[in-house]
C-alpha cells in the first residue's frame, strides 16, 4: 500500500479530444504513488480581491524561467482575456488544483495539471501537508497505455448533475466509460449515486448531535453507503469517505471494539489512496491502537465496549452483521431478543410515520406510509404520579428519562384497576 514509484510511470502525451493528458508507460498497481509534485504557481486565500489575485499570479509567472513559462502558457484557458495579466489568471483558474491544510488555496503543477478528469477516475489527487506536495495515487490497477485520470468535482452525483457542473465550471462534456453507459446501466448508476448523495445529506444534517441522538439509525445509513460503494466492485475513494462517519458514530457512543475495526479499515483505504506518509494514515494508525483518543469518545456510553470485545469465530457475513448492528429477522417461533434495537427501539429511535427515511415505513406512492416492520417500546417506570392527569417517569434502554402523561377522558380512573 502507498507504493512510491522510483522512476516515472507516465508520460504527458496528446490525447484525442482532450489536448494533453497523462498516459501510463507501464502497468501501475493500485496504491502506487504516480506523482509527487510541488506547485510552481500558487494562489492565496489571503488575497482580498480578484484584482489582487490577478497581480499575484502575473508576478509569479513573470519570475519563472523560459521553459516554465512556455509550459504555463501552453495550458488550457477557458476564460476570455485581453492582456497577459488576465491570461495568466485565466490559466490559473482553469488548471489549479486544491492545496493547503484546508484546501483553501490553489496551485498549478507542471505534470499533475495535465491529468484529465473522468467520472470513473483511476487515480486520486491529494495535498499532503506533511511533505508539502500534491500526490496522485492509483486507486485501482492501471494498465500500460491507459490514461491516468482524477475526479475534478467535490461530490459524486448522477450523470446529468455531473455533466452540468463540468460544463459550468470547466466548459467540457465528459465522455468517460461511466458517462457513456447504455441508458439502462446509466439509470442504475444514477440511482445508486443519488441514494449515496441523499444519505450523505441526511448524515451531514444530523451533525455532531446526530452521532448520539439516533446512533442506530445513523450507523444503518453508513452501512447502506458502504454496501453501495462496494457494488459492483469496491470504490476505494467512496469507501474512504464513508468509513469516517462509521468510526465517529461508534466512538461517540463508547464502542471501542467497532471503532478499532473501522479505524483499521480506514487505515488501509487511506494508505492506498493517500500514501503512508499522509496525515490521515498517521492519525488513524494511532486511532486503530487507541480509538478512545478521538475527541468524540465518550459523548455517550450506550454502546460501551472494550477493544477486545469482538465476537470470535464468526463467518465474514456474521462479522459484518455484528459490526453494523444489522437486524437479522427472527425466525418463526423463536423468542424475541429484548436487546434487539430495531424491534425494541430506544426513545430517540422511535419510528415516525412522517419521516421519509425509516425502516418501519415505506412510501409506495411517495406520500402515504405503509408499515413494513413491527416494533415495541419497552421502558422502566421508576415513578408514577397522579394529579390532574396520570403521569409517569419512564427510562428507556439508553437511560434517557422521559415524562409520559395519559390524556384520557376520565383522568386516569380507567387505569385504577391496573
Amino acid at each position: 500500500m502507498g507504493i512510491k514509484a522510483s522512476l516515472p510511470v507516465y508520460a504527458v502525451e496528446d490525447v484525442p479530444g482532450k489536448g494533453k493528458g497523462v498516459i501510463a508507460t507501464r502497468d501501475i498497481p493500485k496504491g502506487t504513488r504516480i506523482i509527487s509534485e510541488k506547485p510552481f504557481v500558487t494562489g492565496s486565500h489571503q488575497v482580498t480581491s480578484m484584482e489582487e489575485l490577478q497581480i499575484r499570479i502575473h508576478e509569479q509567472v513573470c519570475s519563472l524561467n523560459e521553459s516554465q513559462q512556455r509550459e504555463f502558457f501552453s495550458m488550457h484557458n477557458i476564460y476570455p482575456y485581453t492582456n497577459s495579466i488576465e491570461r495568466c489568471l485565466g490559466i490559473f483558474r482553469t488548471n489549479a488544483l486544491p492545496i493547503g491544510t484546508d484546501l483553501d488555496n490553489g496551485g498549478v503543477f507542471l505534470n499533475a495539471c495535465r491529468v484529465n478528469h473522468a467520472c470513473d477516475n483511476n487515480a486520486q489527487n491529494f495535498w499532503n501537508e506533511n511533505i508539502n506536495r500534491l500526490t496522485i495515487h492509483a486507486v485501482r490497477d492501471i494498465q500500460e497505455g491507459e490514461e491516468i485520470t482524477i475526479y475534478y468535482l467535490g461530490s459524486r452525483r448522477n450523470r446529468r448533475a455531473r455533466q452540468e457542473q463540468l460544463q459550468k465550471e470547466f466548459k467540457f462534456t465528459c465522455s468517460c466509460q461511466l458517462c457513456s453507459l447504455p441508458l439502462d446501466q446509466s439509470n442504475d448508476s444514477d440511482e445508486k449515486l443519488d441514494r449515496i448523495y441523499k444519505l450523505d445529506c441526511i448524515i451531514e444534517l444530523g451533525g455532531i448531535p446526530g452521532l448520539t441522538s439516533s446512533p442506530q439509525r445513523m450507523l444503518s445509513y453508513v452501512d447502506e453507503q458502504i454496501r453501495l460503494w462496494n457494488e459492483p466492485t469496491p470504490d476505494e475513494v467512496g469507501l474512504a469517505r464513508a468509513y469516517p462517519d462509521a468510526f465517529q458514530i461508534a466512538i461517540a457512543n463508547g464502542d471501542l471494539a467497532r471503532g478499532r475495526i473501522f479505524a483499521e479499515r480506514l487505515l488501509s483505504l487511506y494508505s492506498t489512496t493517500l500514501g503512508d506518509d499522509s496525515p490521515d494514515v498517521i492519525q488513524y494508525s494511532e486511532l486503530a491502537r487507541n480509538p478512545s483518543a478521538h475527541q468524540y469518545y465518550g459523548m455517550s456510553m450506550v454502546w460501551k465496549t472494550s477493544l477486545d470485545e469482538v465476537p470470535q469465530r464468526l463467518r465474514p457475513k456474521e462479522l459484518e452483521d455484528w459490526l453494523w448492528k444489522r437486524d437479522n429477522r427472527i425466525a418463526q417461533g423463536q423468542l424475541a431478543d429484548l436487546r434487539d434495537r430495531l424491534t425494541f427501539p430506544s426513545f430517540s429511535d422511535l419510528p415516525d410515520e412522517r419521516e421519509m427515511e425509516s425502516k418501519y415505513f415505506e412510501y409506495g406512492d411517495g406520500i402515504s406510509p405503509r408499515p413494513v416492520c413491527h416494533w415495541c417500546f419497552l421502558a422502566e417506570v421508576p415513578d408514577i404520579e397522579s394529579s390532574v392527569r396520570p403521569r409517569m417517569t419512564i427510562k428507556d434502554a439508553d437511560g434517557m428519562i422521559v415524562p409520559f402523561s395519559f390524556h384520557i377522558v376520565h383522568r386516569g380512573k380507567e387505569l385504577a384497576k391496573f
